[in-house]
């Protein structure tokens, strides 16, 4: 039985436990995603995630209790976050590179009431269960030993019926953690209809049709992950196939393997992609889209992608607060191929000054978006109501980055503001690394830039000041176990003093920005290019 697809301006579902359930119904055993090798029905979906449900609320887990997730691309991700949701709790995964002070922060700020956990990552929780509170965890693949965490097995043995929860489209249902223009990582709290409207957004972007297959190698603990490559293709209603990481070497391989027609390489992943050597291969598969973030990529590699392996690209701006993935977005044909598509019936667009007044076409100035659809954007940022309403001043929300609109409406991203750097698909704010920096003995002042990268985006570049010579490679060694893998400095300089304004002396980052880089340490050139906590592999 093929289910209908969601006609662009409708939703048949208000939640994702009711899509869990309809899916479940509807098209019982076909193939809901495989994940790293494992395949699951939409009917094994739906029952092993009741008794997730059932195994989390026989442990105390209620409505509106947080859990959290820190592990690798796995089916139990999807269970626990299905379950959750079933439950009404909400649910959290954590980035997998983060350890230390990074993960310790983010532990405090959800104060969780339950962690699912993998083996690979279970170590970190030792090394900060002195700065966080005190939660049950629960082990991915454990054996279930007296001395070790639960096992995950224990939450499907059964524990009664799932608990009959009434649900909204506006009830808080995912934490993502995103960087900001200042401060620590937010958790940005998105409701249950954010999810439903993601997926509606990529059957319009992908053009999606019966037939077509999602291959997907982003992480679960990203947006890009969780709808691009799961919630999307369950609300299209077809298969969707999941790595444990993004293999470069391997992708191809897996394209031709799964049958895929839809694809999700981002950023600096189509940059490795299109510097393999050339190969008869390279169009000898099914893919017909992607998505395109494509903007801070290198020059070209963008059109050398689409000419090389025959693939079209959907550009597009998204971010954590504006509901996620596609929410402006350049369909295949577009008269402006080059633009990131235009507001339309998802949400408004404007540019605005510094003083939120809008500015003429072609003028850069801040992106900000408004819904047009409810329960889209998100509910607010986790125990920072001051930060919700700045960000959400003058009824706009501002995104941070700058861009223009052109005459006929089309959004063109241009940059990310000062103090927000997108480093290998992450976006991190430099005070997070200025801050964890400063705890350096004898450093006075750190300050934190992107600089160009050679894959595209940006590295992290610091520039630090102290009375003494300051030996950078101590300060990285000092830092590699203190923060994740993707905001390590690559490059550091020591100067005498920061250039400031005259009024407020405040750093004036832009001129730092304009600095030659060639004076500056590389820890690439020292110690190599580190592994991103294998969400990349060769």
């Amino acid at each position: 039985m093929t289910a209908p697809m969601i006609a662009p301006k409708t939703a048949q579902w208000d939640t994702i436990a009711a899509l869990v359930r309809a899916r479940g119904r509807e098209r019982p055993d076909d193939l809901a995603f495989e994940i790293a090798g494992r395949e699951m029905s939409y009917r094994e979906v739906d029952e092993a995630s009741d008794r997730v449900a059932a195994g989390l609320a026989a442990r105390g887990i209620a409505r509106g209790d947080r859990v959290v997730s820190f592990a690798y691309n796995c089916p139990e991700q999807v269970l626990t976050w299905f379950g959750c949701m079933k439950l009404g709790a909400v649910w959290a995964p954590l980035n997998v590179g983060l350890l230390g002070e990074d993960l310790a922060y983010c532990l405090r700020d959800l104060a969780p009431s339950l962690m699912v956990v993998d083996a690979e990552n279970f170590p970190k929780l030792k090394d900060v269960s002195d700065r966080t509170p005190a939660f049950p965890v629960v082990l991915i693949d454990g054996d279930g030993t007296a001395d070790g965490p639960e096992p995950f097995a224990a939450l499907l043995d059964g524990a009664g019926p799932c608990p009959d929860v009434e649900l909204g489209p506006g009830d808080p249902a995912v934490v993502i953690y995103t960087g900001g223009t200042t401060g620590m990582p937010k958790g940005v709290l998105l409701p249950q209809f954010a999810w439903i409207a993601a997926g509606q957004r990529y059957i319009e972007a992908f053009d999606v049709r019966p037939g077509d297959r999602h291959y997907s190698v982003c992480p679960l603990f990203h947006n890009s992950g969780l709808m691009l490559g799961l919630i999307g293709p369950y609300v299209a209603g077809i298969p969707t196939h999941l790595e444990r990481w993004f293999s470069v070497s391997r992708f191809w391989e897996r394209v031709r393997a799964t049958g895929a027609t839809v694809l999700d390489p981002i950023g600096t992943m189509v940059t490795l992609l299109c510097q393999q050597p050339p190969s008869d291969q390279d169009r000898n598969h099914r893919a017909r889209v992607a998505i395109g973030v494509l903007t801070q990529v290198p020059e070209g590699v963008g059109q050398t992608f689409r000419e090389r392996f025959g693939v079209e690209t959907v550009n597009v701006y998204s971010l954590s607060e504006s509901g996620g993935v596609l929410i402006v977005h350049n369909p295949v044909g577009s008269p402006k191929p080059e633009s990131n598509g235009r507001g339309g019936e998802r949400c408004d667009i404007a540019i605005l000054d510094t003083n939120d007044r809008p500015v003429p076409p072609r003028t850069i100035g801040e992106i900000c978006l408004r819904p047009k659809q409810a329960h889209t954007f998100m509910l607010g940022y986790l125990n920072h109501p001051e930060r919700t309403l700045e960000c959400w001043r003058n009824l706009w929300l501002h995104t941070g980055d700058l861009g223009y609109v052109d005459e006929d409406g089309y959004l063109f991203f241009v940059g990310r503001h000062a103090h927000w750097l997108r480093v290998n698909g992450e976006s991190i704010s430099a005070y997070e690394v200025e801050n964890l920096l400063s705890l350096y003995p004898g450093l006075e002042e750190v300050i934190a830039i992107g600089v160009p990268s050679e894959l595209g985006e940006e590295s992290v570049k610091v520039f630090v000041r102290s009375e003494s010579v300051v030996d950078p490679a101590d300060l990285y060694r000092w830092a590699l176990p203190r923060m994740a893998t993707f905001k390590l400095p690559r490059f550091i300089e020591q100067v005498e003093e920061f250039p400031r304004s005259a009024t407020k002396r405040e750093v004036e980052r832009h001129k730092l920005r304009a600095l030659p880089n060639d004076k500056a340490w590389d820890a690439h050139r020292v110690f190599g290019r580190p592994r991103r906590a294998k969400t990349v592999r060769g």
